[in-house]
């Protein structure tokens, strides 16, 4: 019941995901391409201020070229003289697109031009005339040239040649303008313009009249926030809505404007996400419909799968029960061959075998055993816990003799199996030892056994307050084992004879987990 449920939910996701899908893949492919068109827009933006402010250093150019050479000439009336007219026909014959160089007095009077020789005429009111007037440097403005009725955009400077006052006047195609904006506003939709920073449009990529725009139009007020920056507009010269990039042309107050229709950028997000969509809803239709051919056969398939689900949790048991085994068998195998070599020393020795240090010490690897399968972890084990097992064998001290054991350990000491064999049977023989030569006459005594850990290192003290014993002595043969089994480990041993006989082990341990604990044990005859 639960697992048809399950599908049944299953088969509800499957329609819901991919209508969630298609909503999140088309917010996303929505933003990125509205972004992909803010970029374009600017780039194109970037190549019509380029273009602009080209165009408008250039006819600079030729007015600071005017100015200079004016400079040079020491007549007052050169400026009216034929030598003047040829030498602006000159400069301006160099330059294709421009339609004529001037200069105009400030009270309109015509002082000299490149297409005519001489001039008298008198210009009428010139808004121009009256912003340098005003102290303009700089002036920006859309006319129709008289006599020619060619459509121009001017740039006017100051020209001042001693005490005249006038401007210097340049005319450009606006034709040629604007087949350069054409060139960047190629796809329907597209639009590019030049914008004074007053709001007076000058020229667009199609024909059109200059107007000025409202101050509270979108572009002015967008200008108004910085001189780079987008915007979205219904423009008033065609109805479009477009999104606009605009970028003010460096020092010159002019921006230039590029607009994509808001219709492209919906086309392009629309192509762009209908192929995902249609994946996207065939999925979930396939995943409908094979919901429910899984949900009729759910049932004979739940049990087949939990039959081998068994089987196979039967055959990781049986493996990991063979695997314990194996390693089982190898241990038992080596600590008899332990067992045998340590008969074979104590037969070779003097005296023969002695059954009480056998004892103690086959009871040492019987506790190694079994501590270690006690634990949850079959390969580590807890130092100090099987310290205190093989202390409490009554086979380690002799009943009838009066001496003490006093074990400290430290919990958590962790150390692998064949450690803990080696220092069980390390401690068995010191204390053996202890016991045999430590206290002669039956004297009363304390065997002291301490075992601490720091940081990847652990410390195992075993020591007596008996007779104590000579730094060149060893007290048995049984010290050849405590010294293989200490080298075996990879630890360090020294013996210290001060007050009794102490002997300090250091190794290399998993470090402590635990408090400290005391446990001690008591022999007495």
């Amino acid at each position: 019941m639960h697992q048809a449920k399950s599908i049944t939910i299953l088969r509800i996701g499957s329609l819901l995901l991919p209508l969630l899908g298609s909503v999140l893949w088309g917010t996303i492919t929505y933003l990125d391409e509205r972004q992909r068109a803010i970029d374009q827009a600017h780039e194109n933006v970037a190549l019509v201020r380029q273009y602009t402010q080209r165009l408008v250093q250039t006819q600079t150019v030729l007015h600071d070229a005017a100015l200079a050479h004016v400079d040079a000439q020491p007549d007052p009336d050169y400026l009216t003289s034929r030598a003047f007219h040829d030498f602006l026909a000159r400069i301006e014959g160099g330059q294709g697109m421009t339609l004529g160089l001037a200069v105009i007095g400030l009270d309109g009077t015509w002082m000299a031009s490149s297409r005519a020789f001489p001039v008298s005429s008198t210009a009428s009111r010139r808004d121009y005339l009256d912003g340098i007037r005003a102290g303009s440097t700089l002036i920006l403005d859309r006319i129709t040239l008289q006599p020619q009725g060619q459509d121009a955009l001017i740039v006017v400077k100051p020209f001042r040649h001693g005490s005249f006052q006038g401007a210097i006047v340049s005319a450009v195609s606006i034709e040629a303008i604007r087949g350069f904006l054409r060139s960047v506003a190629r796809r329907d939709g597209e639009s590019a313009s030049l914008l004074r920073d007053d709001g007076k449009l000058l020229v667009r990529h199609v024909p059109t009249r200059p107007m000025f725009l409202d101050p509270s139009s979108p572009a002015r007020l967008a200008m108004a926030q910085g001189n780079t920056g987008h915007y979205s507009a219904t423009a008033v010269t065609d109805g479009t809505t477009r999104l606009y990039a605009f970028s003010k042309t460096d020092d010159l107050p002019i921006y230039a404007q590029f607009g994509i229709a808001r219709d492209l950028i919906l086309w392009s997000w629309f192509w762009r996400s209908v192929p995902v969509w249609i994946l996207l809803s065939a999925g979930g239709l396939f995943s409908f419909v094979l919901g429910g051919f899984v949900r009729r056969s759910l049932k004979e398939r739940s049990a087949h799968e939990e039959q081998a689900r068994l089987r196979q949790e039967a055959e990781r048991k049986a493996e990991q029960h063979q695997r314990f085994m194996r390693e089982l068998n190898h241990r038992v195998k080596n600590n008899l061959a332990l067992v045998d070599s340590m008969i074979g020393i104590q037969m070779r020795r003097e005296g023969g075998l002695d059954g009480n240090e056998l004892k103690a010490r086959v009871a040492a690897i019987a506790d190694v055993h079994d501590v270690l399968y006690q634990a949850a972890n079959a390969h580590q084990m807890d130092l100090g816990e099987l310290l205190q097992q093989v202390c409490r064998s009554p086979a380690l001290v002799p009943a009838e003799r009066d001496i003490s054991l006093d074990l400290r350990t430290q919990d958590g000491v962790m150390v692998g199996a064949d450690t803990a064999t080696s220092l069980a049977l390390v401690v068995v023989e010191l204390v053996t030892n202890a016991v045999k030569y430590a206290f002669p006459d039956d004297r009363r005594g304390t065997i002291s056994i301490c075992l601490s850990a720091g940081s990847g290192e652990a410390e195992l003290r075993v020591g007596d307050d008996g007779i104590g014993i000579s730094d060149g002595v060893t007290r048995s043969s049984g010290m050849k084992i405590v010294e293989a089994f200490v080298q075996q480990i990879e630890g360090r041993m020294t013996r210290s004879t001060a007050a009794g006989t102490c002997y300090r082990i250091t190794f290399p341990s998993a470090g402590p987990s635990g408090a400290p604990s005391e446990a001690s044990s008591e022999a007495a005859a």
